[in-house]
């Protein structure tokens, strides 16, 4: 071989070298960036998740504020006194209904504070609407009374009185779905994901054993 073509085999292995750098340097690159990229998804990932948290503790309390108010307090003083029969006038079946759904609502909120979005919807929903049940019962018997005649002119509006004592808790109900449909939107995009991890997963081979 002459030096001729030598210097032609050595240049020409000089640059297929270079290529196979360049072709390196440009792979490291394009794995740095989707490095970054992921970093930068999970970090966008993590704050959005942190807003919500912070947004459900929000809602939450809400939640606690209005049960406080209308269940526990209003819904109480209702409850101790149709079963004590201080308040004769309602129904022990009422009282009841009141007391289940402020069991319930208290539940329902312990669930949201830990995070169980869907578990307070659960409870905390058919709670209020247990407890709406018998507050509107005790709403309408007093319409029925206050339209009768003879009725005191003092005791007109004691209805739109109830009302203030006991449809606060529609806070409570209002939030409680709020929470509820972001917990199952969360459940199934999580399903949704790890039924894509399963499908895009490798397949072991038969061979490999």
């Amino acid at each position: 071989m002459s030096k001729k073509d030598k210097l032609k085999k050595q240049a020409a292995e000089q640059l297929a070298q270079k290529r196979l750098d360049q072709e390196e340097e440009s792979l490291e690159k394009e794995r740095a960036k989707g490095r970054q990229s992921m970093a930068a998804k999970k970090m966008r990932r993590a704050a959005r998740r942190g807003y919500i948290g912070g947004l459900v503790i929000f809602m939450t309390v809400l939640m606690l504020l209005s049960f406080i108010y209308s269940g526990l307090i209003c819904g109480g003083l209702t409850i101790y006194g149709s079963l004590t029969g201080a308040a004769e006038l309602i129904p022990h079946a009422v009282a009841y209904a009141m007391l289940i759904g402020d069991v319930l609502m208290l539940a329902g909120i312990v669930a949201g504070f830990r995070g169980k979005k869907i578990l307070q919807g659960l409870l905390a929903l058919p709670g209020s609407a247990s407890y709406l049940w018998g507050a509107l019962a005790v709403i309408n018997d007093l319409k029925v009374r206050l339209a009768q005649p003879g009725t005191a002119p003092e005791a007109y509006g004691m209805d739109v009185r109830y009302m203030r004592f006991y449809l606060p808790i529609l806070v409570l109900t209002f939030f409680s779905l709020i929470i509820f449909i972001m917990g199952i939107i969360e459940y199934v995009g999580r399903k949704r994901r790890e039924k894509t991890a399963r499908e895009n997963a490798p397949v072991k081979s038969i061979v490999d054993g």
